[in-house]
């Protein structure tokens, strides 16, 4: 009797998901997937056309768990306020998701038609709606520019810098970019 096949593109891109995070991008390999997999590697390309898409995927599944949590907590909220929890949740995001956060600085390897990429802009198009309740206008890519990079910085200093710290220096920035020049609070949301 022949056994039967259990492997499906969201079991592929579960695993792949958990060996980006534990043994990092350039471990994350056609071959590696395989063997973690327990089947040969020819048997991936049913699933995936290449390991660039294979991460494009991973990522752009991560990327939909972002926008629909950040959905669920813009709702009822507009102008600065929003934009503050957007950078907020972005960056709560991109800090517990070791995967998403070593794709998104990858992110000049995917053609502009991967999945990640039009995950992506689904989450730049809802930043974009949240300026039209704002009577101020803040780049998009400044404050995206500004989470990506704090980002770095976070994992970067995590020796130097207590997580209060980190997070209230963190919140002094995205203040300024979206603030009105107040001063800058522990906890504007």
């Amino acid at each position: 009797m022949t056994q039967k096949r259990t492997l499906d593109l969201d079991k592929v891109l579960a695993k792949a998901t958990e060996l980006l995070e534990a043994r990092g991008l350039n471990e994350t390999t056609m071959p590696n997937l395989a063997k973690a997999l327990g089947v040969r590697s020819q048997s991936l390309y049913h699933y995936v056309n290449n390991r660039s898409q294979l991460l494009s995927l991973v990522a752009a599944s991560r990327v939909r768990v972002l926008y629909e949590d950040l959905i669920k907590q813009l709702v009822g909220l507009s102008g600065r306020e929003a934009l503050f929890k957007f950078a907020d949740i972005v960056r709560d995001h991109l800090l517990k998701d070791k995967a998403l956060s070593t794709l998104f600085y990858q992110l000049n390897e995917f053609s502009n038609d991967s999945d990640l990429i039009q995950e992506v802009k689904k989450i730049l198009e809802l930043g974009d709606k949240l300026q039209l309740a704002s009577d101020e206008t803040v780049s998009q890519h400044a404050l995206v520019g500004a989470v990506l990079g704090y980002v770095f910085l976070d994992k970067l200093m995590e020796d130097q810098e207590s997580p209060e710290e980190a997070e209230q220096n963190y919140h002094d920035m995205i203040w300024r970019l979206v603030g009105t020049g107040e001063q800058a609070i522990s906890d504007p949301a």
